[in-house]
C-alpha cells in the first residue's frame, strides 16, 4: 500500500514538472512569435513609409482645372510661339469640379501663363518612335531623350531642357496668353440639354485642340528680363519666317462664306461682315511662319510651286510657298475649304477620322438622317468617332443605329 502511494505521488510530480517545463516552453515560443510579428510589422510599415517617402519625392499627382478648345486640331500648323498669331482664338473650359469663382478678378490682367500638359506626345506615328522609345524607358524610371534637334538649329543636338520640345522628361508646357473674357456658355450634353460652362476666351495660344490644362498664373512686369541682361542662343533668333502671305480671290471669298455658315463656331461666331478680317488674319499668321517640315523646304531657296494643307479649326487651307524678291519668300493661299478628311489616310489619325464621320453624314443624309456627334473630333481620340449624342452608335455602309 505504501509502494503504490509513493509511486502515485512520484508520478504527479513528475506530470506537474513536465507541465510546467511545456508552459515556460510554450511562454519562450509566443514571446519569440510576438517578436517575430513586431519585426516584420515594423518593416512594413518602414517600407510603406519610404515608398511614401518615395513617391513624395518622385511624383506629384495634378488635376486637370478644364480643357482648351483652339482652331489647331493637329500639331502640324501650330505656331511654334503663340503671340506671334494673335488672331488666334481658344477658349478654357473650367471643369465642374473647379469653382468659377476662382477666376474672380482674372480679367484685370493682361496676360496669363498657361501651364498644359502634351498630351499628344506621342501618339505612335512613324515621326515619334524614337519619342515612344523613350516613353516607355520613362516608365522604367528612365529617361533617355536627353537631345534633340529643334527645327531651326540647322541640325545641331540641344539638350531637351535647353529647347521647349515636347519630348520631356514631364510632358509638361508652360505658354503666353492674352486674356479676352471671362464669361460662361451654353454647351449641350447628355439628352441634348443645354447647361452653361464658365469659360475663359483666350489670344495668342498655340496649344492643340483638346489639350489639358492644369493651372493660369497671371503675367507680372517682373516677368519681363531686361534687354541687357537678356540670353539666348543665337540658333533662337533665326528668321525664317516668310516675307508675305497673299490671298486668291477664290480663297478669300470662301473663308466669309464659311464662317457666315457658321462653321467655325464658338471660336469665331458667324458674320454677315465682308470686311471681318479676324480669321483671315489669324490664317495669315500662321502661314506667315513657314509650317511646313523642314523636308518639306521650310528655309531653303526653293523655285517649286507644290501645294502645302493646314487645317485651322474645321477648314483646310491650301497655299504654295515660292520665292520673290532677293532670298525673301512668299506664300499664296489658293484654297480655304470644309475639311472633309481622308479615309485612305493612316487609321486613328485626325483625317482619316474626319473622312470616317463624312461618309457616315453622306450615308445618313441619303436615308433622311441627320447625325448629331456626341463630341467634336479631336487628334488622338480615335474611339467612339462615330457615337451619337443619343448614346446610340451609327455604323458604316448601313446606314443604321446600333445600341
Amino acid at each position: 500500500m505504501g509502494k503504490v502511494k509513493d509511486s502515485s505521488s512520484f508520478a504527479i510530480g513528475f506530470l506537474t514538472t513536465a507541465a510546467y517545463v511545456l508552459y515556460l516552453k510554450n511562454i519562450q515560443l509566443n514571446r519569440k512569435v510576438n517578436k517575430l510579428k513586431s519585426e516584420r510589422k515594423i518593416a512594413k510599415q518602414k517600407q510603406v513609409s519610404n515608398t511614401n517617402s518615395n513617391s513624395q519625392k518622385n511624383d506629384y499627382v495634378m488635376r486637370e482645372i478644364g480643357i482648351i478648345s483652339s482652331p489647331y486640331p493637329q500639331r502640324a500648323g501650330c505656331p511654334r510661339q503663340g503671340l506671334l498669331a494673335m488672331n488666334s482664338r481658344s477658349i478654357l473650359t473650367l471643369d465642374d469640379s473647379i469653382a468659377k469663382e476662382c477666376l474672380d478678378d482674372l480679367e484685370q490682367y493682361s496676360h496669363v501663363w498657361v501651364i498644359f500638359q502634351f498630351h499628344l506626345n506621342p501618339i505612335g506615328k512613324g515621326k515619334d518612335k524614337n519619342a515612344t522609345r523613350s516613353q516607355q524607358n520613362q516608365k522604367k524610371g528612365k529617361f533617355t531623350g536627353s537631345k534633340i534637334k529643334p527645327p531651326r538649329a540647322g541640325g545641331r543636338k540641344v539638350g531637351v531642357l535647353a529647347t521647349r520640345s515636347p519630348h520631356r522628361p514631364n510632358n509638361l508646357g508652360i505658354s503666353l496668353a492674352m486674356v479676352e473674357e471671362v464669361t460662361t456658355m451654353n454647351v449641350v450634353g447628355a439628352n441634348n440639354k443645354f447647361r452653361k460652362k464658365t469659360i475663359v476666351k483666350l489670344l495668342g495660344l498655340d496649344l492643340v485642340d483638346g489639350t489639358p490644362c492644369y493651372d493660369l498664373k497671371p503675367y507680372l512686369p517682373s516677368d519681363i528680363v531686361p534687354e541687357d541682361i537678356l540670353r539666348t542662343p543665337s540658333w533662337v533668333s533665326v528668321d525664317d519666317q516668310l516675307s508675305a502671305v497673299e490671298w486668291s480671290d477664290e480663297a478669300r471669298s470662301n473663308l466669309h462664306r464659311c464662317q457666315r455658315s457658321g462653321l467655325l463656331e464658338p471660336l469665331y461666331p458667324a458674320t454677315i461682315e465682308e470686311d471681318n478680317d479676324e480669321v483671315m488674319n489669324a490664317i495669315s499668321e500662321i502661314v506667315s511662319q513657314d509650317p511646313r517640315a523642314r523636308h518639306e523646304g521650310r528655309g531653303s531657296d526653293t523655285q517649286e510651286t507644290s501645294t502645302y494643307a493646314i487645317t485651322f479649326s474645321t477648314l483646310r487651307v491650301k497655299f504654295q510657298v515660292k520665292s520673290s524678291s532677293g532670298d525673301n519668300q512668299c506664300a499664296m493661299i489658293l484654297e480655304v475649304v470644309e475639311d472633309e478628311g481622308d479615309v485612305t489616310a493612316q487609321a486613328g489619325s485626325y483625317q482619316h477620322s474626319v473622312g470616317m464621320r463624312r461618309k457616315a453624314e453622306a450615308e445618313a443624309k441619303e436615308n433622311g438622317m441627320n447625325l448629331v456627334w456626341e463630341f467634336p473630333i479631336r487628334e488622338g481620340v480615335t474611339e467612339g468617332i462615330l457615337k451619337l449624342r443619343d448614346g446610340t452608335t451609327y455604323e458604316l455602309s448601313s446606314g443604321s443605329r446600333k445600341d
